[in-house]
């Protein structure tokens, strides 16, 4: 079963990351911040344990010391549940382990701390934590203990921790809120463009258009006005292809009419002979503009599939196959053919190859003066292998070379050899199999065409 793609939104993507992480940030901080709330409420705390231990201690010693004069050794009871209820409990011992003084609730037979201890100490009572701070009064001759049940301390760091953590929310919020804002209004420039594109009719090619786009849109925007600029060439050359060969294929056919009308009125054999010579002339110029444009169409149309379908060819068994259709035209015209395959084997597509070396063949035999020559030959130049054509025609002035690849620019040549599209079909092969190709002079006196193939591995 083929897995399912799920749809995923940008905005709420990028507004998730942003929320995640200010909610972090909030909660980071915030803990940081209760955790040093806690610890100063918690030094606080215990400041006000030890004042009132000196409180307690304060009011209760003069009385105590009198009774201590006096020789009495009575417990006396003075606090009550309604004094410090159950948050606090005190003690007051004499240095000897004598009980003198207690709070409500507080233990008259066990301290609740070593009676030797001074100082701050959590210790258990009657299930319970307390907190405990013991000091000396009355020259060391008393020691009092002060205890505070933590549950009731946490409670009330509990209750600002509640209202600390829900103050949060407001900045989360308002955080929450300015993002999306912003978010929206940097995303405009993408929806802008969205529309753009949905509005439009198939044949418009014109630049997007989006006003203040951020810096990070750009190259996309501009990689698309790009291409469309890319399309929109192509498909005016397309266009002008069309007409072209329209034109050119207009041509041929209003003369086979003509022709075959002359035919149809001739008054003598000699007359519909030459009428009919002329129909079978404009049929083969016909019919090689039209093998011209398939085999333009059929190398453009695997052109990126060239990596894929390139293998070891023979280019002298390429070049057999070659004469096969061409070597009739050359023997009329009395040339001379000579071949020399150093290297017989280049990596590339076999139809690529067979377009390649008809179409340097037949411009070399159809522009080459009668009793000319025609050479064809490969060799190695370091790791890339040399296709070179030459002949002994009349060449191609420097100036007019690069005009030579235009589909159907002949450059003014007249009659009816060629039709303006061998080199278009050259230069297509040898783009597709990321060659190169040079017109030079030929040492045979007319034009030589090298292209050189790059190092690949079938």
């Amino acid at each position: 079963m083929k897995s399912k793609v799920r749809d995923w939104s940008l905005r709420t993507r990028l507004l998730l990351i942003a929320a995640t992480a200010s909610l972090a940030t909030l909660l980071a901080g915030g803990a940081a911040m209760y955790w040093a709330a806690g610890h100063e409420d918690q030094r606080l705390l215990d400041s006000r344990l030890e004042d009132l231990a000196r409180t307690v201690l304060s009011f209760s010693e003069h009385e105590i010391t009198e009774i201590l004069g006096d020789g009495r050794t009575e417990l006396m009871h003075a606090e009550t549940a309604a004094t410090l209820g159950s948050r606090y409990r005190y003690q007051i011992w004499t240095r000897h382990g004598n009980m003198l003084l207690h709070s409500y609730k507080a233990s008259p037979h066990e301290p609740m701390m070593p009676l030797r201890q001074t100082g701050f100490v959590t210790v258990p009572i009657d299930g319970d934590d307390f907190r405990v701070y013991a000091m000396e009064g009355n020259g060391g001759e008393m020691v009092i203990q002060v205890a505070e049940r933590l549950a009731e301390r946490d409670s009330a760091i509990g209750i600002v921790g509640f209202y600390f953590f829900s103050f949060l929310l407001l900045p989360f919020a308002l955080v929450f809120t300015v993002t999306w804002w912003l978010m929206s209004r940097s995303l405009r420039a993408i929806d802008a463009s969205a529309a753009q594109l949905s509005e439009r009719s198939p044949i418009d090619l014109t630049p997007l258009v989006a006003e203040n786009p951020p810096v990070e849109l750009k190259p996309m925007i501009s990689s698309i006005n790009a291409l469309f600029e890319r399309i929109n060439k192509t498909l005016s050359l397309e266009r002008g292809f069309t007409s072209v060969a329209a034109h050119e294929l207009r041509t041929p056919l209003a003369g086979l009419r003509a022709q075959a009308q002359i035919a149809a009125t001739a008054h003598s054999p000699e007359e519909l002979a030459e009428a009919l010579a002329s129909v079978m002339k404009g049929v083969d110029r016909a019919a090689h503009l039209l093998d011209q444009l398939l085999d333009l169409a059929r190398m453009e149309s695997v052109a990126h599939q060239a990596d894929g379908l390139s293998q070891s060819v023979d280019v002298a068994v390429v070049y057999e196959s070659v004469l096969r259709d061409l070597g009739t035209l050359a023997e009329r015209r009395g040339l001379r053919l000579e071949s020399a395959f150093v290297e017989r084997r280049i990596v590339a597509m076999e139809l690529g190859m067979l377009l390649l070396v008809r179409n340097l063949l037949g411009n070399a035999i159809r522009y080459t003066p009668a009793g000319g020559q025609v050479s064809i030959s490969t060799r190695r130049e370091g790791d890339s292998v040399m296709l070179i054509v030459d002949d002994s025609g009349p060449g191609i002035p420097a100036e007019s070379r690069s005009r030579v690849f235009e589909r159907f620019d002949r450059l003014g040549a007249q009659g009816s050899e060629g039709v303006g599209l061998g080199m278009s079909i050259v230069q297509s092969v040898v783009v597709a199999h990321h060659a190169m190709i040079r017109l030079l002079e030929s040492p045979l006196g007319g034009l030589r065409v090298l292209v050189q193939f790059p190092p690949r591995r079938a």
